[in-house]
């Protein structure tokens, strides 16, 4: 089973890479991040214990890999500011939200795919 993390540069993607990778339940990890780099970078730090867990493919890709996902996990989003009410947080993040859902429809998520919301405000944006 392959999952594609969008977002998965950030702290929670990569933390959910790490998590399904020590669970040794996935054959294929992808992180998917607007920082390219940022990705690729946290995709080399997970290979460094891969051969320690479990026989996974762990890599940076983009939107394409999407269609050969059996999940797809959405943890791309901004950051609450101090200051910020909940409510603005959903001002900002719905845009980006729903740009990133195009995104996936435009890749072609798979018929028996799973799509897993874990950006903030979650229960407004799983809605």
């Amino acid at each position: 089973m392959k999952v594609s993390i969008i977002g998965g540069g950030g702290l929670v993607g990569s933390t959910t890479a790490y998590a399904l990778q020590c669970g040794g339940v996935v054959s294929a990890i992808c992180l998917i991040d607007a920082n390219k780099d940022t990705a690729q970078g946290q995709a080399l730090d997970l290979l460094n214990g891969a051969s320690l867990v479990a026989d996974q493919r762990i890599s940076a890709g983009d939107y394409s890999d999407v269609a050969s996902s059996t999940v797809v996990v959405i943890t791309a989003g901004l950051r609450r500011k101090p200051d910020e009410s909940r409510l603005d947080l959903i001002n900002r993040n719905v845009d980006l939200f729903l740009g990133i859902l195009d995104q996936v429809k435009a890749a072609g998520l798979k018929d028996n795919g799973y799509l897993v919301v874990v950006s903030n405000p979650v229960d407004v944006l799983t809605q």
